[in-house]
């Protein structure tokens, strides 16, 4: 919250000494420098597709908040160096500056506490969801959240700091009521349990190493926010100590940090949009067990393709990932609903995934896993991530996968042909999946390696 400001001291009228003169225009370039940063975000984050429409307009109303306390900044700013403005003129703007200041970083606050939460729940996805959500998990931790919030903004306008002119000359000092304190104290508490919460209880359904990374940015973007306003708002000003300039910068940086974290996600989301293709009568014809990797021995992957089709059209949420054309998988299988990516390094589809490093793979099929619900999972190119990784981090990569669809009782299938790897890496496999040999298929057996020795060399 900012609940500081700087009064130049007037010497009762208008007697400026040159130090304070100077000291507004610094301000005055952080703030614009800060300004225009939060433009550049709104632009970017205004431009992202998501089908996570709340969560985008919880962002985008965050920055416009914080745009309002930095304008308010400014104005006050400008306000203070008319020469016509006396102390006691001074001291009362700056007052009324900062509760509004305080209101608009609050308001931000709860923004962005629902921002955490559409972030930590994929079901809300619209305002829609988000008051259904609210009236089905009454009472709920957000709504403690916001009740927090809103007294804290009780408290800036029913608890005025003191503001201690003289001995500071060139700083203003300010003096705040305990009231004021515990109110405001426990809205910082209630910020850095609540967003560290919601966000570490989402990543145990998505443990993807990448979305992790993503969750503790957004937790240092919005957790360090609320430190540097509490230092610089509450803290320094108690020392008649102003660093408004410095930390109109960095809370924006702070705030385009967020931003950076949530910019692949929002592409992810766009484009794998969980939907079975039917919900057929009929019973399947497979039944494999769920939780479990599947590992499909075939020349062509026909026969995972069909066992993909038949979960797909009876209720489950699938998932291909493959290195045919997504046009040609569409009309070959019959897949109208089912997100198709496709495994490759030159084509430049929105759709289009490449192979180095796995870890884009990895990305996808665990996010997938996290949104979808009886997912099933098709990854046809296995030979091809090979080709373009070494095998020891594609095996790391399955052993990931392998967890995850343990933890998210989904399926995954993998077909390979045996013989484009060698006898050693198909142990390793056969070791962490299950083997399926469709019906006929003649017995693969992978690759021998044989080392080539020179003969030896006649003796003369």
């Amino acid at each position: 919250m900012r609940i500081t400001g700087t009064v130049p001291y007037l010497g009762g009228q208008t007697d400026w000494p040159a130090t304070v003169a100077e000291l507004p225009l610094v301000q005055i370039l952080a703030a614009a420098t800060a300004l225009f940063l939060s433009i550049l975000i709104l632009a970017a984050v205004g431009r992202q597709a998501t089908r996570k429409s709340f969560q985008k307009f919880a962002f985008l109303s965050s920055v416009v908040l914080l745009i309002g306390a930095i304008v308010s900044n400014i104005l006050i700013t400008i306000y203070l160096q008319l020469p016509a403005i006396n102390v006691n003129a001074a001291a009362s703007a700056l007052l009324v500056s900062k509760q509004v200041q305080a209101t608009f970083d609050l308001l931000f606050a709860v923004t962005i506490g629902a921002f955490v939460l559409a972030t930590a729940k994929p079901e809300i996805e619209s305002r829609k969801a988000f008051v259904d959500y609210m009236r089905n998990e009454f009472p709920s931790p957000f709504l403690f959240y916001v009740f927090v919030q809103v007294l804290a903004i009780a408290a800036v306008w029913a608890f005025q700091a003191t503001v201690l002119i003289p001995p500071f000359p060139t700083v203003t000092k300010l003096e705040f009521s305990i009231p004021f304190l515990f109110t405001l104290g426990l809205e910082w508490v209630t910020v850095m349990v609540y967003v560290p919460f919601m966000l570490l209880s989402s990543v145990r359904r998505i443990p993807a190493r990448r979305v992790k990374t993503d969750v503790y940015l957004i937790i240092l973007g919005v957790c360090g926010f609320a430190v540097s306003e509490f230092i610089v708002e509450i803290i320094l000003p108690s020392y008649a100590i102003d660093g408004r300039a410095a930390g109109f910068v960095l809370e924006m940086a702070l705030v385009g940090l967020i931003a950076y974290a949530v910019r692949e996600r929002g592409f992810l989301e766009d484009l794998l949009v969980p939907q079975a293709e039917a919900q057929l009568s009929t019973a399947p014809t497979y039944d494999i067990k769920r939780g479990l990797t599947y590992l499909v021995l075939e020349e062509t992957s026909d026969h995972a393709y069909e066992i993909f089709r038949d979960f797909v059209t009876h209720g489950a949420q699938g998932l291909c990932i493959t290195r045919k054309a997504p046009k040609n998988v569409q009309e070959q299988y019959g897949l109208e609903k089912t997100p198709i990516l496709w495994l490759s390094r030159v084509a430049t589809q929105k759709n289009s995934i490449r192979p180095s490093p796995p870890e884009n793979v990895a990305l996808a099929i665990e996010h997938f896993f996290g949104v979808g619900k009886e997912s099933v999972v098709l990854l046809d190119g296995l030979e091809y991530l090979v080709a373009h990784n070494d095998f020891p981090s594609v095996l790391a990569l399955i052993h990931d996968l392998n967890e995850n669809v343990s933890l998210s009782d989904a399926i995954l299938l993998l077909p390979l042909d045996s013989r484009a790897i060698n006898e050693k890496e198909f142990a390793l496999l056969k070791r962490e999946i299950e083997i399926i040999i469709p019906p006929g298929a003649s017995k693969l057996t992978p690759r021998v390696e044989v080392e080539v020795s020179k003969p030896p060399k006649r003796a003369h």
